[in-house]
C-alpha cells in the first residue's frame, strides 16, 4: 500500500489545475511576502505509512516560477575554463540575465544532437550561458533555442493539520492526529502524520508556502 500523492488547492486563489506561475498571478503588491500562498491538501490513509506527498501544483511544475523559451543562435566546442574542463558556452540574445547559476537548461533545436540537452547552468553573463558539455561541437544554428524556469523559488512551508479539505469536508482521520512536513522542492514536499490511522481515512494539511526573493 502507499499514501497517494495530493494537490493543493489555494484559498482565494486558482486551483491545483493551473499551470505553474498562475497562482500568484492576481497579486498586485510587491515583494516575496505579498505572495505567501495558503492552501489545503487531502491525503487518504493506507493504514500503514504515514507519509505521503503535498504537490504544489502536479508534482512537476514549479508554483512560482514560469517556463520561458528563448533563442539560443550558437554554441562553443568544449574547453577548460577557470579550471574546469569540457565547459560549452551558448550565446543568445533572450533573457539571460534572469536566469540563476546552479538552475537547469534545456537547449534544443542544433543540427549536432551533442548540443542538445538539460543542464546545469555553471556560469552566466549578460548573453552567455556556460554548462559542462563535454559532447557540444561548435555551432551556428538560428534554429537553436533554450527552455528556463524564471522566477522565485519555494523558500519554506508552514505545515499544520487542517481538520476540513479545501471543499469544507470534515476528515475521517482522528483529530489527534498531527503533521509536519519535509523534503521540500520547487514541486512540494513530503507531509508526515504522526500516526497511521486506518485505511481510506482522509487527513487534511494547512499549509503556508513561503517563496524566495
Amino acid at each position: 500500500m502507499a499514501i497517494a500523492a495530493a494537490n493543493m488547492v489555494y484559498i482565494g486563489q486558482p486551483g491545483s489545475a493551473g499551470a505553474q506561475g498562475q497562482q500568484d498571478a492576481g497579486f498586485t503588491a510587491s515583494g516575496p511576502l505579498s505572495k505567501i500562498l495558503v492552501g489545503i491538501a487531502t491525503l487518504t490513509l493506507d493504514g500503514t505509512l504515514t507519509a505521503g506527498v503535498v504537490n504544489f501544483i502536479d508534482g512537476v511544475q514549479k508554483l512560482y516560477q514560469t517556463s520561458v523559451t528563448f533563442s539560443v543562435g550558437s554554441v562553443a566546442a568544449p574547453a577548460t575554463i577557470g579550471g574546469v574542463a569540457n565547459q560549452a558556452v551558448y550565446t543568445s540574445v533572450g533573457p539571460v540575465s534572469a536566469l540563476r547559476v546552479g538552475e537547469t537548461v534545456t537547449f534544443a533545436g542544433f543540427a549536432n544532437a551533442g548540443n542538445n540537452g538539460s543542464f546545469t547552468i555553471n556560469a552566466l553573463t549578460t548573453s552567455t550561458i556556460q554548462v559542462t558539455n563535454s559532447g557540444s561541437v561548435a555551432e551556428s544554428n538560428p534554429q537553436g533555442s533554450a527552455l528556463a524556469n524564471l522566477g522565485a523559488h519555494v523558500a519554506g512551508v508552514q505545515v499544520s493539520r487542517s481538520m476540513y479539505s479545501a471543499a469544507g469536508v470534515a476528515d475521517t482521520a482522528a483529530n489527534t492526529i498531527t503533521v509536519s512536513g519535509s523534503i521540500l522542492s520547487d514541486t512540494g514536499f513530503t507531509a508526515t502524520a504522526s500516526a497511521a490511522g486506518s485505511s481510506g481515512q482522509t487527513l487534511s494539511v494547512l499549509v503556508e508556502v513561503f517563496p524566495s526573493a
